[in-house]
């Protein structure tokens, strides 16, 4: 993973993203103040299932696959998280675990934000925190659909 350096058009480069876009201007600028641009190699991980969840990310570019361990010594794709997408809720429940593997399949450039510089900033300005976990929990119901639809593909083998 590389961090990369904020340029001073972050926040235009953040408001475009498909995940904020919409947003009010406010809530928008609260996020900006918050972000930083990551970047990572094929194969990379974002994080592992059982680590600390403390980044929320936003993928401006590439692909990244979400993965569950089946329990048979091997993992299997739950989904395929691209560009225009958010990844990761766990940063936003106790006690704040990742469930899933991410792992970079592609060249992957997105924002990120510290999970708990995120979570005080909600607990600051509940409107901001209300509009964003709107989004999450959009994302939380696709997600949980993609893994049910795999499980449900894994009983028919």
């Amino acid at each position: 993973m590389t961090e990369t350096s904020s340029p001073p058009d972050l926040m235009q480069q953040l408001s475009t993203h498909p995940f904020v876009k919409g947003l009010p201007a406010q809530d928008v600028g609260s996020l900006a103040e918050l972000v930083r641009a990551e970047e990572f190699e094929p194969l990379d991980v974002l994080f592992r299932s059982g680590s600390e969840a403390d980044t929320f990310y936003l993928i401006r570019t590439g692909v990244v696959s979400l993965k569950v361990d089946t329990g048979r010594a091997a993992t299997r794709r739950v989904q395929t998280i691209s560009e225009g997408s958010a990844l990761g809720w766990s940063w936003l429940f106790p006690p704040f675990i990742w469930q899933f593997d991410a792992i970079a399949q592609t060249p992957v450039r997105c924002f990120a934000f510290d999970a708990a510089a995120l979570r005080a900033k909600f607990d600051e300005d509940p409107r901001c925190g209300y509009h964003v976990m709107g989004r999450v929990a959009e994302i939380m119901a696709e997600r949980l659909q993609a893994t049910r639809r795999q499980m449900h593909s894994l009983a028919r083998r």
